[in-house]
């Protein structure tokens, strides 16, 4: 989530905007703008975000240029899914290039991958001391005690042009060398479970983090370091997730490790599939699963789910080509004759289409029913 404060002829209140928005809440935005003017044009005095250096690639954007405020909306929305290391990589990786609008801003946020975050390397000294502990450049034990680190880690950034960022230093993956990567843990894990070995009322076994998802080899491992047969015979300590939005929405009441795994694999399909994990969340919110089978189930049966266009004249038009299978011509018949923002509008409420905080979401086999659960229909 982005909050925008956007002003006009530089007035230095301004109007605060959530992003992502609904149509009503931009057009209110709009509508208070236009008390300071109805001629300058509409730019971003600030952007709050858990990017804290955004604001400063967002100032002064025009967002009355088409097309502006559906790309910062965008953005948002990928902000929804980031954890907050890849906030703080997102940070290194907009000061480490050449950011001119809004633009760049996109595909960088597109292009973490391809970046590495070297942890508590914010200075030159910190950064030198990281390069030399963990072999990225190599000096003999001997001479260790001796080195200069803040020279070494001013050089290295002078020589690979990365960035100094609130989490460390950031730099393209591609300087660094392979051999430092550490392939498992270089993937971000969906779920971190913490899990014990259950010995008897009076003492506690060994303990160990799990990441998921995991392979079947990499399951029997953990039971082997856990000393059981069975995960049934652990106990299930706390449960981590990279998104902040999972660990709210998701109930840890009767979970499982086999049900955790199948879960992130679930999710990690979704990853693969751009909007996926922004619907499954807005489902979450639906429905409010009461146990973490629940949510499991969700997740399995995402593709009874649809994310639906804020645009009710595109859904309307979308509905209809449906309704004609695809025929491109049942609008021509119809086109001048028809309100289509009117009948997107209807069948929203018909098919039960939801307001989310990330989105609107129909259920495709059976229309919501939420009144009750105090949710926005649309």
């Amino acid at each position: 989530m982005i909050t925008l404060n956007i002003t006009r002829a530089d007035d230095p209140e301004g109007v605060y905007l959530k992003i992502p928005a609904s149509k009503a809440e931009i057009s209110e935005c709009f509508r208070l703008l236009d008390n300071i003017s109805t001629t300058a044009p509409t730019k971003i005095a600030e952007a709050v975000s858990n990017v804290y250096n955004l604001s400063g690639y967002l100032k002064n954007v025009n967002i009355d240029k088409p097309g502006e405020l559906d790309k910062i909306i965008a953005l948002a929305q990928k902000l929804q899914t980031m954890d907050r290391e890849s906030c703080l990589k997102f940070e290194g990786v907009l000061d480490a290039n050449s950011v001119n609008g809004i633009d760049d801003v996109l595909r960088l946020s597109d292009s973490l991958d391809d970046y590495a975050l070297l942890p508590d390397a914010e200075i030159g000294s910190k950064l030198g001391r990281y390069l030399v502990e963990n072999d990225i450049v190599s000096f003999p034990e001997s001479v260790r005690p001796h080195l200069n680190y803040s020279i070494i880690g001013t050089e290295f950034d002078a020589e690979h042009g990365g960035a100094f960022c609130r989490g460390g230093y950031v730099v393209r993956r591609e300087e660094l060398p392979e051999q430092f990567f550490d392939v498992r843990q270089e993937e971000a894990a969906i779920m971190t479970l913490f899990l014990r070995e259950n010995r008897d009322e009076t003492h506690c076994g060994n303990e160990l983090c799990l990441l998921l998802p995991a392979t079947e080899s990499q399951l029997e491992m953990t039971k082997a370091k856990l000393v059981c047969e069975e995960f049934a015979e652990a106990g299930i300590v706390t449960v981590d997730y990279p998104f902040p939005y999972l660990a709210t929405r998701v109930p840890q009441d009767c979970i499982t490790v086999e049900d955790a795994n199948e879960l992130a694999q679930c999710i990690e399909q979704m990853n693969k599939v751009d909007g996926e994990l922004l619907k499954y969340l807005s489902v979450l919110e639906v429905e409010q699963p009461e146990t973490f089978q629940d949510a499991l189930r969700y997740a399995m049966d995402i593709d009874d789910y649809e994310r639906v266009s804020p645009d009710m004249e595109e859904y309307g038009r979308s509905v209809l080509l449906e309704a004609g299978d695809r025929n491109i011509d049942i609008l021509d018949d119809i086109d001048g004759f028809m309100d289509y923002e009117a009948y997107g509008k209807y069948r929203a409420e018909m098919d039960g289409v939801v307001q989310t905080e990330f989105g609107l979401v129909r259920c495709k086999s059976e229309p919501f029913q939420v009144e009750q659960q105090g949710m926005k229909m649309v």
